[in-house]
């Protein structure tokens, strides 16, 4: 009986320490793929965002309605 206890602790902390370093790792993942957003500035203000964010008109980007106005 003690060596099944023994060997269900050692399971235990294996799967523990697996799944604490794949936690952990998960985040720094993230942060190092680059983002697929183009930056482009505003021709009013110069202000860059991102390309999704921008309002194209007639060839000029602006970065709110108020600057296209």
């Amino acid at each position: 009986m003690g060596v099944i206890k023994l060997l269900i602790v050692v399971l235990l902390v294996w799967v523990g320490f697996f799944v604490f370093k794949k936690l952990r790792k998960a985040p720094s993942d993230v942060a190092q793929k680059p983002s697929v957003n183009k930056m482009v500035a505003c021709c009013v203000c110069e202000t860059h965002i991102p390309e999704s964010e921008a309002i194209s008109h007639n060839g000029k980007i602006y970065c709110s309605k108020e600057h296209l106005e």
